[in-house]
């Protein structure tokens, strides 16, 4: 199903008008995500992200909604109380981002949407509170080092998990200095993208190097991408994905058509998708010691075994975000990153 970008917008207003008819607690929605630019579509797949605001207590927080094999309806679910008080949101990098950084109004009552945005836009950008919401993910990072460092006796797929999320982290922290935080499918690509414009473009690359070994997995695509696509399939239509429902079976395209597309192109991207998902759903699916995930940790040398093989250069990495951090924060007339203007 070929979808342009402006009747995809049409189908989500038509969407739109069809759920508030049916719920009344709906305060506000708006679109956030790839559909704010000019190119939404990854080898064909995109999504919608939109945040339906309720008044009352909502007790679904996700929700995913097929269009096409293609295409889905992201929906967050969030309760009026979330932006309250408002001036909470500007040090929260997801939430607060999702409403400072240009969102489309598709329904609203009243003027709540404008009310809250100015309260939270007001000294947002402020280079104190950009510190604050960067030291937040910098700060996650460093603690999650110190307690992988720690950890016996972990399963492959925790260990993984955590690995990714030390990365992600203080990669985000990098990213909160120019922009919102990243999102999985374009994580690598955008990093890149951040890390040039603030001048530090050596960053990337010691990033690429954390998730890749010493033997290149280029040549063995089938084998890896075909077994990671059976298991996130098998999870998809399975009651366990409750726990992660982006992972819905009606998303599987979302999520492997751009790792089909990065293999050829940009390798890290789609070991990045791959790596983060896929120990998500060992995990999730009690599968430890599955040979082929086994087989993968193991060729971008992230297990257990090779913690102490990968140690300096994390901290390596986790030293360089943070000299930036405190480049960038000097560079603001910033010498105490907790300084903050609420």
């Amino acid at each position: 199903m070929e979808v342009s970008k402006t009747r995809l917008l049409n189908l989500t207003k038509n969407f739109i008008a069809t759920r508030i008819r049916s719920d009344i607690s709906i305060q506000c929605i708006y679109l956030t995500g790839s559909m704010l630019g000019e190119t939404p579509f990854l080898n064909g797949s995109t999504d919608v992200d939109l945040v339906f605001v309720h008044e009352g207590e909502e007790t679904q927080y996700r929700e995913i909604i097929s269009v096409s094999p293609e295409i889905t309806f992201d929906i967050h679910h969030l309760n009026q109380s979330t932006f309250s008080p408002p001036r909470k949101l500007r040090f929260d990098p997801w939430i607060g981002s999702s409403i400072c950084f240009d969102p489309v109004v598709l329904f609203g009552k009243g003027h709540w949407f404008e009310f809250t945005q100015a309260s939270i836009e007001a000294n947002f950008f402020l280079p104190e509170n950009v510190y604050q919401r960067a030291y937040q993910f910098n700060n996650q990072a460093r603690n999650a080092w110190i307690q992988l460092r720690n950890e016996t006796n972990q399963t492959e797929s925790a260990y993984a998990q955590q690995y990714v999320k030390i990365l992600e982290d203080a990669s985000n922290a990098i990213a909160c200095l120019r922009f919102h935080p990243m999102t999985d499918r374009t994580f690598m690509q955008k990093f890149s993208e951040i890390a040039n414009a603030i001048n530090h473009p050596e960053l990337p690359g010691e990033l690429y190097g954390l998730i890749l070994g010493a033997t290149d997995p280029a040549p063995f695509f089938d084998y890896y991408f075909n077994a990671w696509k059976h298991y996130f399939a098998y999870l998809g239509k399975s009651p366990l994905v409750r726990k992660y429902p982006q992972y819905d079976s009606d998303r599987l395209l979302y999520y492997t058509n751009p790792v089909e597309f990065f293999w050829k192109d940009h390798i890290p991207s789609a070991l990045w998708i791959m790596l983060k998902t896929w120990s998500r759903i060992t995990d999730c699916l009690q599968l430890d010691g599955n040979e082929f995930f086994h087989s993968f940790c193991s060729i971008l040398e992230i297990t257990p075994d090779h913690k102490k093989q990968r140690a300096n250069q994390v901290e390596n990495y986790l030293n360089a975000v943070e000299a930036c951090l405190i480049g960038w924060g000097r560079s603001q007339g910033l010498e105490d990153k907790s300084d903050v203007i609420l």
